[in-house]
């Protein structure tokens, strides 16, 4: 019994020993407070999705982390004290009558982007401001997502048509029918299989996520992400099953897999070394 206790306490250290080593084999990176693009920016929605990212990052023991909180540095206002500058300077533009100066700045590279919330691949953010948070937190790389749609609508149906295709497939199969077809709309899907009716509805959280170098803050790395959470109803005759509500569940369980998704799809590039550039 001795032996077998001295056995597992070894492996149970050798396994941690490997985790501890492949996070220590990865480049250091923090992950940023998350912006949100669409009208709900007031319902917290930003806050609430880069905490459960960060939540299941931890979880996965495959990041380097720096910090174990979401760094809220507010990249979009200090990108915005930029914009005041390009202002100014315009002015004195339309003062002399002579645009080279502003047109030909840095500001209008087509490398460099807009704003956090467009930033692609290739492009890059102040470099002043991204190393100075790399530095501040010993970080390489920033991980940084945007909220770019939130609630229902046309952008989410290809993901609710699949769900529903798997929902009218049970249905079908439970009434013993052999045809499972469902078409989906704005969020709201209905379908008729004889003598059953699906009701579906969806809430939808579409967010961009990337990776930015902080030492020259280039982006990286970036993916776009759709999680939805849904609800079913299913009448058979006079029969019905579940429910077609929006409710705050829905909009929890949305977040959440929008979450699984972001930290699933870091890690499917973080095995094939497309995740962080040196």
């Amino acid at each position: 019994m001795k032996n077998f206790l001295a056995v597992l306490i070894a492996v149970m250290f050798f396994s941690i020993g490997i985790a501890s080593a492949a996070r220590a084999d990865n480049p250091t990176c923090v992950l940023m407070k998350f912006t949100d693009d669409t009208r709900y920016d007031t319902i917290n929605s930003a806050a609430r999705l880069s905490d459960l990212v960060l939540e299941k990052m931890v979880a996965s023991k495959k990041f380097n982390l720096k910090e174990f909180e979401p760094i809220d540095e507010n990249f979009e206002r200090r990108l915005y004290d930029e914009k005041v500058d390009a202002f100014t300077k315009f002015d004195a533009a339309v003062s002399s009558d002579n645009y080279n100066e502003f047109f030909e700045g840095d500001g209008f590279k087509e490398t460099k982007a807009q704003s956090i919330t467009t930033a692609n691949v290739g492009q890059y953010l102040t470099p002043e401001i991204t190393a100075e948070i790399g530095k501040n937190h010993g970080a390489e790389y920033l991980v940084q997502g945007t909220i770019i749609n939130l609630g229902t609508g046309a952008w989410m149906n290809e993901d609710l048509e699949v769900i529903s295709g798997v929902v009218a497939g049970l249905a079908a199969a439970y009434a013993s029918y052999a045809s499972n077809i469902v078409s989906g709309s704005l969020g709201d899907v209905m379908g008729g299989i004889g003598g059953v009716n699906v009701t579906i509805k969806g809430i939808g959280v579409q967010c961009d996520i990337r990776i930015i170098k902080a030492s020259t803050g280039e982006v990286v790395w970036s993916k776009r992400v759709l999680g939805i959470g849904e609800s079913q109803m299913i009448s058979v005759g006079m029969i019905t099953f579940g429910h077609s509500n929006l409710s705050d569940a829905l909009y929890s369980k949305a977040m959440n897999k929008a979450a699984d998704k972001i930290v699933d799809t870091l890690l499917a590039d973080m095995k094939t070394d497309s995740l962080f550039v040196r």
